[in-house]
């Protein structure tokens, strides 16, 4: 029996692990073939292997040059391109007087311009094919004003708002935009950090999403209708009270 992505290829920026593992593993599941990014290439090479028809490429977004290379070996491995999941992304968070010029250019040159970049890099190719889903993760915290998160937010309201203009301009090509904002989710970044801006009665493995929770709404809009555009899908977790 055919897969509902049997044929389609997507391609993932920020594959190695996290919500961007769980979106491989959700699309293969779902018959997709596979183009992995990653700056770091172990993780994706040997999700590439795992999942079979995928090829991993190393990635840096921050670099315009390596975002069209991530597309151009879709294109020569695939000759097309029907999803971008531009996922790349990073957060340091604290007060605002902390946040020193590096950790300030690291999130916009990661968060803002590595997925502008993916995003152009994709729309050329879907632009031509007349057909195509662009896939921006974001976060709630592009949502709301959050304390602690004074640049990561400044970054995540700006993709929602580039991206929110790319759908208008994309549309009459028949390519379609959509904005994912995700509240927490459960992944070794939180394990990894010394600062949790959250409450410490908020538990990130008990109260936060998973990823392949993520991950399966984020595949549902891929398969629907051409003849329909989901702006954006919000998700938050809930946190019973303490």
């Amino acid at each position: 029996m055919k897969k509902p992505l049997e044929g389609k290829v997507v391609c993932i920026t920020g594959a190695g692990r996290g919500l961007g593992r769980a979106l491989a593993e959700r699309f293969s599941a779902q018959g997709a073939s596979l183009v992995l990014g990653a700056r770091t290439t172990p993780e994706i090479d040997e999700l590439a292997r795992s999942l079979g028809d995928a090829i991993a490429v190393q990635t840096d977004v921050r670099s315009s040059n390596e975002c069209h290379r991530l597309v151009d070996a879709a294109m020569a491995e695939y000759d097309r391109l029907d999803i971008m999941v531009n996922n790349a992304g990073l957060a340091i968070y604290g007060p605002v007087e902390d946040m020193s010029e590096n950790d300030i250019d690291l999130m916009i040159d990661t968060n803002v311009k590595g997925l502008i970049h993916g995003s152009i890099a994709a729309f050329k190719v879907m632009k031509a094919q007349r057909s195509g889903l662009i896939l921006n993760i974001s976060s709630i915290a592009g949502k709301l004003h959050l304390p602690n998160e004074s640049v990561y937010g400044a970054t995540k309201w700006a993709v929602n708002g580039f991206s929110g203009t790319l759908r208008l301009e994309a549309e009459k090509y028949g390519v379609k935009v959509t904005t994912v904002c995700p509240g927490g989710i459960d992944t070794p970044f939180w394990r990894a950090m010394d600062y949790y801006p959250f409450p410490d009665h908020v538990d990130p493995s008990r109260d936060f999403m998973q990823a392949a929770e993520v991950a399966e709404s984020v595949v549902e809009v891929a398969l629907k209708s051409d003849r329909y555009v989901i702006p954006e899908l919000v998700m938050v977790p809930l946190i019973a009270p303490r």
